[in-house]
């Protein structure tokens, strides 16, 4: 692509205000010596600010509000899976400890119950919490 080219690509772009510093000083620099350039350049001008003017359109409240929702939606998940995390955390660790507790304190084998029924209750309370999760994501969908 030529100069003259390349140049014309970002006329459009320029009348608009858009090009960083450096294609503008190229696009300046060659409507000085291009006259079919600077002509067009002209006439985006003349499009840009009649655009401009125009008044823009308001968005629907049904939209925004929705929008409004979703968006609080996805920071009540982002907040409860930081929450859920933090928890699941935590009780890896108390369960931990406690095993280890048990086993100083008491024996081996009140240490294996206690992580046996303490991972089996968290395995539970994993797949209820994942089953509320998905019947708020079903009612989120249908609002």
């Amino acid at each position: 692509m030529s100069d003259h080219e390349s140049v014309r690509a970002l006329l459009a772009l320029s009348a608009a205000g858009l090009l960083d510093p450096d294609e503008e000083r190229l696009v300046r620099e060659h409507v000085c010596h291009c006259v079919s350039c600077a002509s067009e350049l002209e006439a985006y001008g003349s499009l840009s600010l009649e655009l401009s003017n125009m008044p823009a359109p308001q968005a629907p409240v049904y939209l925004v509000s929705r929008t409004v929702a979703m968006v609080a939606a996805e920071a009540d998940r982002r907040q409860g899976a930081v929450l859920a995390g933090g928890a699941a955390v935590f009780a890896c660790v108390f369960v931990l400890l406690v095993g280890q507790m048990l086993r100083t304190m008491v024996s081996e084998d009140a240490a294996l119950v206690w992580l046996v029924w303490a991972s089996i209750s968290s395995v539970l309370g994993a797949a209820c919490a994942l089953v509320l999760a998905s019947r708020r994501r079903l009612e989120r969908s249908i609002v």
